[in-house]
């Protein structure tokens, strides 16, 4: 019987094993969700931040993709759900194994990383529940602004976040929470001067 992922120890291995026990040629988003298990809101982040991420060139409204999922998830989490549910029109949506399995080859090495570094301390932070969910809100709404440089910021503190999250580790989760403060602060300071040379200001 192979092991559930939400019994596996570490976030490579949960995240590896969402390939291995996806046996069909397409799966759904609301099953790969579903495989993630009880750490779900945390690997939910962790997914739609890591495409902004990524090697590669990205393209304006890229962020957006996954900006617009990633609200609708961090409300629910803000609301006090235990388990994410996604959009049906999202849940539904198919990929294929291949496409999985290369995502999470990028993935999984950098998660193999993380797991060396994260381990469960300062509880507290990670006990702030409503405070995470309201920053997840704040940065996916950031994200779903069509900026593609900037946007970098802003995933990258949804993704120390949810690793905090994912690991209970809450200097993990307080990095990202500095980051998030940091992030807001370049995106106010990039309409600042984005308004200033249209003479706005």
């Amino acid at each position: 019987m192979m092991q559930s992922s939400s019994q596996t120890t570490s976030i490579a291995g949960a995240l590896q094993a969402v390939v291995d026990e996806t046996t069909s040629e397409v799966t759904s988003f609301g099953e790969i969700l579903n495989r993630l298990g009880g750490r779900g809101f945390g690997f939910a982040m962790l997914l739609l931040a890591a495409p902004n991420l990524t090697p590669g060139p990205s393209m304006p409204g890229f962020s957006t993709i996954f900006g617009i999922p990633m609200v609708w998830l961090a409300i629910q989490m803000f609301l006090g759900a235990t388990n994410p549910r996604l959009p049906v029109w999202l849940a539904r949506r198919t990929v294929t194994r291949a496409r999985l399995a290369g995502f999470m080859a990028k993935l999984v090495p950098i998660a193999a990383k993380a797991d060396h570094a994260l381990k469960p301390r300062w509880p507290a932070f990670v006990a702030l529940r409503g405070l995470n969910a309201l920053w997840f809100v704040v940065l996916a709404g950031l994200l779903v602004l069509p900026l593609p440089f900037v946007s970098l910021a802003a995933a990258g503190a949804v993704l120390l976040i949810a690793l905090g999250l994912i690991a209970e580790d809450g200097m993990a989760v307080a990095l990202g929470q500095a980051a998030a403060i940091a992030t807001v602060g370049l995106y106010v300071a990039f309409g600042w001067t984005a308004l200033a040379a249209v003479g706005w200001l």
